[in-house]
């Protein structure tokens, strides 16, 4: 009775035995299976990570590089308004000098009298001066080219008739014309 009494006893101890191998190997899957996941979110994360830092950095790049192109943008506009600046007061002095109001607009005509009016106030001077030195041929060439240069019937006339002379200037010329002709004499 005793061998079937120890047989009896023997059965149910190898089935806890059995169990305790099933229980720790199921245990053992679970467990390998378990940081075999946590393993496979920990490299995910860290492929995620390393893209997520190469994408920061193409746009901090990309960001720098607008922002530099914004910044030339912005020095060149601000380099345009101090040229626009500086053509607006030349414009505005080159008005004042020609006596036109600000919405007065230049026309052609308006520069070549303003160009004549130069012209014989440049030619008149060397002329007076050539002739206060003696140098008559030179005074006489310098008359000759104003006569040339503008028109001598309506240009070379006093303002108070309609021509582009001072009566100054009217007065020097006639003398200067006098005197020529008196030289050819």
């Amino acid at each position: 009775m005793d061998e079937q009494n120890k047989q009896p006893e023997q059965q149910p101890e190898q089935q806890p035995t059995c169990e305790k191998k099933l229980s720790r190997t199921t245990l053992t899957f679970y467990i390998v299976g378990l940081f075999s996941v946590a393993i496979a979110l920990i490299l995910i994360s860290y492929v995620a990570q390393a893209r997520a830092d190469r994408q920061l950095d193409t746009l901090t790049d990309q960001l720098t590089e607008q922002q530099t192109v914004a910044q030339g943008a912005a020095q060149k506009v601000e380099d345009l308004q101090k040229q626009y600046d500086a053509l607006s007061q030349e414009l505005y002095n080159a008005r004042k000098a020609l006596g036109l109001e600000e919405n007065e607009t230049v026309q052609p005509d308006m520069v070549s009298i303003a160009h004549s009016k130069d012209l014989i106030d440049t030619l008149l001077l060397s002329a007076e001066h050539a002739a206060r030195i003696g140098d008559m041929e030179k005074a006489s060439k310098q008359i000759w080219q104003l006569e040339d240069s503008v028109d001598p019937t309506t240009q070379l006339k006093p303002e108070s008739e309609d021509g582009l002379m001072t009566d100054e200037q009217y007065e020097i010329y006639q003398q200067l014309k006098d005197l020529l002709a008196e030289q050819e004499q």
